[in-house]
């Protein structure tokens, strides 16, 4: 297995990416591997947070390029394999849980992608972006071209593929790409820290906050009940600990229900 995945007793997922010798790009079978991952944790309640990483130094350098030639040949089987394997990476973009990307290392071409569907992106200061596909005479599809427009816009979308360059940390946080910058030496802490105050909080709370917040991307106008749905909050019983805790001084020992 090149998509590996591990748990701990807070609640928090680590999904890795592990083919160091290639940095870490995905190969068809990966997809297959990560949408797998993905199916298995969206109706698990227990996990509170997911952390995306990359093995040996890097978070992912795209698609393997070596199977283009068997998989990619042609627009109509490159259309099959893109709808393909934007399903199953849609899978982490439409997860319920709270998602968090360590970056390190190079995250170009689909790793970029990947890094941008997550909900918080945290990269190390020596780490390096780009999607370069002018390079290799390739283009974005629709729905990739939509992903990264709505994160950080046309113009500055507009300026990654044209120019086809390697750009650095603290440009892809200028451009809206990270989250923050940490020192490479931090990157693993920090990223894991935020994981776990994101895990304390009351796991219902976090779900309804990514399910109304990609809601409200949509220009369809709210309908009654989701602007209800809000308010469900204070018939949980999260709230009633949250609220207990509060009075006592005490931490929150949330059961998501």
């Amino acid at each position: 297995m090149t998509i590996r995945m591990q748990r701990d007793e807070a609640g928090i997922v680590t999904v890795l990416f592990d083919r160091p010798e290639k940095r870490n790009a995905f190969t068809l079978d990966m997809y297959r591997q990560f949408g797998e991952t993905f199916d298995l944790l969206e109706d698990d309640d227990s996990v509170r947070c997911i952390v995306l990483r990359g093995s040996g130094g890097a978070f992912c350098a795209g698609s393997d390029i070596g199977g283009f030639a068997d998989e990619r040949n042609g627009g109509e089987q490159a259309r099959t394999y893109a709808q393909i394997t934007l399903d199953l990476t849609d899978k982490l973009k439409l997860s319920r849980h709270p998602t968090v990307a360590c970056i390190e290392g190079a995250c170009v071409g689909g790793g970029l992608e990947i890094a941008a569907m997550c909900d918080i992106r945290i990269g190390a200061r020596s780490a390096r972006f780009g999607i370069p596909i002018n390079r290799l005479g390739l283009t974005l599809d629709f729905r990739e071209l939509a992903d990264i427009v709505a994160l950080i816009g046309s113009a500055a979308t507009l300026e990654i593929l044209l120019e086809g360059s390697i750009f650095d940390a603290g440009e892809a946080l200028q451009k809206g790409l990270l989250t923050r910058v940490v020192d490479d030496n931090d990157v693993v802490e920090n990223a894991y820290g935020t994981a776990r105050r994101i895990a304390s909080g009351a796991p219902l709370v976090n779900r309804w906050h990514k399910k109304f917040v990609r809601r409200l991307a949509s220009s369809v106008p709210l309908e009654g009940h989701e602007i209800s749905e809000p308010y469900q909050c204070f018939n949980t019983q999260d709230y009633q600990i949250g609220q207990a805790a509060f009075l006592h001084k005490q931490a929150p020992q949330f059961v998501g229900r």
